[in-house]
């Protein structure tokens, strides 16, 4: 039996190849074509970012803008991994010179093409294709960004009877004086946490409806720690595929804020980017915009819940 991916899972590595095995599970995707700066602690990964490789190798890129952005991740006292994951090695090079000069030479630098990977200009090695501890955990891998992207696109369907049910659930919500409407979500969310795909529609577009009311979606936010992230984001991931786009931004970013809680960096960038193209102004949106522009670690939620 597999384990629950909502509980922590750790996963070694004891090569460059290991290592590289490892980050298709830290951002739910394959990551090629992709720029990755990891910051260690000890042995540990800390932090990490991941950037397109061709925004990197873009003439106008701002090296920079990347430099302050990766500061949380490159900050003192940890060891500064860079990945560059290109097929093209004379692309893979030119990206890696940009990085370096924005961020300084790094601890290691590995350059990853077409199964095998080479640390610090030494001899190539394969890359595994799977962690086994992973696999037995439950670890699911998609196969891109663009699924990530599909993963938060919202509901199939006919446009009509989703518009109708979306409308039902906005008339019951409203209805409801402010404690009612704290009890009703209270309820969902506690039932949604303990098992996310029992959530009918109805219940997954009532929380929508009631994400959107801020008093309401203030102590739905404040539920959420670094604990129990996985489990919130499972829920708001059910919400996300059936609500509409009227009824997205909030759903989307408690889902977005969720995923930066438990490390899903890239779902947390997909989230926002559907949900600001909805609705720009949004302000929970923007706040999970924020700490992924500004690389706030996780750790500070908790800081910003003791004020609440």
């Amino acid at each position: 039996m597999k384990k629950s991916t909502t509980s922590p899972v750790r996963l070694r590595a004891t090569s460059p190849g290991q290592l590289v095995a490892t980050l298709p599970y830290l951002f739910g995707f394959r990551p090629d074509q992709s720029v990755i700066v990891l910051g260690l602690q000890g042995r540990r990964i800390d932090a990490a970012a991941r950037l397109d490789a061709s925004a990197v190798l873009d003439a106008g890129f701002d090296a920079e803008m990347l430099r302050k952005r990766l500061t949380t991740v490159t900050c003192q006292g940890r060891q500064v991994i860079v990945v560059v994951w290109l097929d093209d090695i004379d692309d893979a090079n030119r990206a890696l010179s940009t990085v370096v000069d924005a961020i300084g030479s790094p601890d290691m630098a590995v350059l990853v093409s077409q199964g095998r990977c080479q640390a610090d200009g030494g001899e190539w090695q394969d890359c595994p294709d799977h962690i086994e501890d992973a696999d037995d955990a439950g670890l699911t891998v998609l196969a891109s960004r663009a699924a990530v992207q599909a993963s938060v696109a919202g509901p199939i369907g006919q446009a009509g009877d989703i518009a109708r049910a979306w409308g039902s659930a906005c008339l019951i919500v409203d209805g409801l004086t402010l404690n009612e409407r704290l009890a009703m979500a209270k309820h969902l969310v506690k039932k949604g946490l303990v098992a996310p795909s029992e959530l009918s529609s109805e219940n997954c577009l009532a929380l929508a409806a009631l994400a959107r009311q801020g008093r309401v979606r203030d102590v739905m936010t404040a539920q959420l720690t670094e604990k129990s992230a996985r489990h919130h984001m499972a829920l708001w991931a059910a919400v996300v595929a059936k609500a509409p786009d009227d009824g997205a931004p909030a759903a989307l970013g408690l889902m977005g804020l969720s995923a930066w809680l438990a490390g899903e960096g890239a779902l947390q960038v997909c989230c926002v980017e559907r949900g600001l193209a909805i609705d720009p102004d949004h302000s929970l949106l923007r706040l999970v915009e924020a700490v992924n522009v500004m690389g706030v670690h996780p750790r500070e939620w908790a800081k910003v819940r003791r004020l609440r």
